[in-house]
């Protein structure tokens, strides 16, 4: 009962769903004396069962059948969703179905006792619970009520991996979203909104040199109208900018970023340092606009929040990919703040963003903060570069 509580509070403090099966299968491997268990799951195709977790399983043989191109376990999930029964010892030894996976595991040193289905709710076929032992051992049979229990917990923890999965993927289509009507709204203001104002500019002009010098009164009029037609065009642009900066599609972070910077050194009063290669390697488009969207999120509640009026954005490669930081001087993030972040409620809503952000993108954000500022740290992984490097050209220059 202790190690079921530990699994739960492990599930709901989040724990990686292969971590909470690999202690699931220490726990049975200390209550069954010479039992290996393994853990299998089932593939997206619904075919094809792999093992993902079992600490005490040879390497050899998990590899092994890793490395299976055969969809040997077909009339496993059959059996296991149609009848609700795991194979039995017979079965294994002489079920040509088993034949490839036995083969392996004696080739390990191994012999198959037991293969328990892992259902779902639904009854649906999750994967599996493979028990092992050695060869020339004698099978000691395992305690059902242990076996039971382990199989509901990784049933809990496979569906819970499941659902942060389809959660995920909900999350970054409504990123992509909301991206994307950023753009398009972005591209409206530019090309009519702003193409009218200018057309309404120059008429002004033209109407202020045709306008008597006598009529003072109309001519101040028509310098006003200028004068306010000119802010809006340029809070229009700014605002286009905002939504979606063109220069990220054109010609890569760097340039995007430093034009940001610019802007934002002349509005808010807030002073950015940029660090930065001096050769940026160019990144898929969603990691690019995920580094953006960071900066900016960052550098907003720099502004709004922080007190500080300097502000470094330093990017370098570091061994595990590409590390974007973000820092300030000001009074830091209250406490409050970093724990509604942490589990998705009440405040910090951008901090959530970011760290969804970089989720997607599996790398990782970190933050730290104290009276003397904030530092924010989102590292994306190397293998963006490689699939830039294959899709986009290197950054160039604009």
């Amino acid at each position: 009962m202790t190690t079921e509580i530990h699994l739960l509070e492990m599930l709901g403090h989040g724990a990686p769903m292969l971590e909470v099966l690999n202690e699931l299968c220490n726990f049975i491997d200390g209550k069954s004396p010479g039992a290996i268990s393994t853990v299998f799951l089932l593939d997206s195709d619904g075919v094809r069962l792999r093992p993902v977790a079992g600490p005490n399983a040879p390497r050899t043989w998990k590899e092994e059948i890793e490395n299976l191109e055969l969809a040997t376990y077909a009339g496993f999930c059959s059996s296991a969703e149609g009848q609700g029964r795991a194979p039995t010892v017979d079965d294994i030894e002489s079920d040509p179905l088993f034949a490839v996976h036995r083969e392996a595991a004696l080739r390990a040193g191994l012999q198959m006792a037991a293969f328990h289905p892992i259902l779902s709710i639904e009854k649906q076929i999750l994967g599996a619970l493979a028990l092992s032992y050695p060869q020339r051992q004698s099978w000691p049979k395992p305690d059902a009520e242990i076996v039971e229990r382990a199989i509901h917990l990784a049933a809990i923890a496979i569906e819970c991996h499941r659902n942060e999965q389809e959660l995920r993927e909900f999350s970054r289509r409504l990123s992509q979203s909301q991206d994307d009507e950023r753009r398009r709204i972005a591209r409206e203001l530019h090309d009519s909104s702003g193409q009218k104002l200018a057309v309404l500019a120059m008429n002004l002009a033209m109407f202020e040199r045709q306008t008597p010098s006598s009529a003072t009164e109309t001519h101040k009029m028509l310098l006003g109208c200028s004068s306010l037609t000119k802010e809006i065009s340029d809070e229009i642009r700014t605002l286009s900018y905002l939504l979606h900066p063109p220069l990220l599609d054109e010609c890569g972070l760097a340039s995007s970023l430093q034009m940001y910077f610019r802007g934002i050194n002349r509005r808010e009063g807030l002073e950015v340092e940029l660090k930065i290669p001096l050769r940026l390697e160019r990144l898929p488009e969603e990691a690019e606009l995920a580094i953006f969207r960071i900066v900016q999120a960052c550098l907003t509640n720099i502004h709004l929040h922080s007190g500080s009026d300097q502000a470094t954005v330093k990017i370098e490669y570091v061994s595990d990919g590409l590390a974007v930081t973000i820092s300030d001087h000001g009074r830091g993030i209250p406490s409050g703040v970093l724990d509604g972040a942490s589990v998705g409620k009440g405040a910090g809503v951008g901090i959530v963003g970011m760290k969804e952000r970089v989720k997607h993108l599996g790398g990782r954000l970190e933050i730290t903060t104290g009276a003397h500022g904030t530092q924010v740290t989102a590292v994306i992984p190397t293998r963006h570069f490689r699939r830039a490097k294959s899709g986009m050209a290197i950054a160039s220059t604009c």
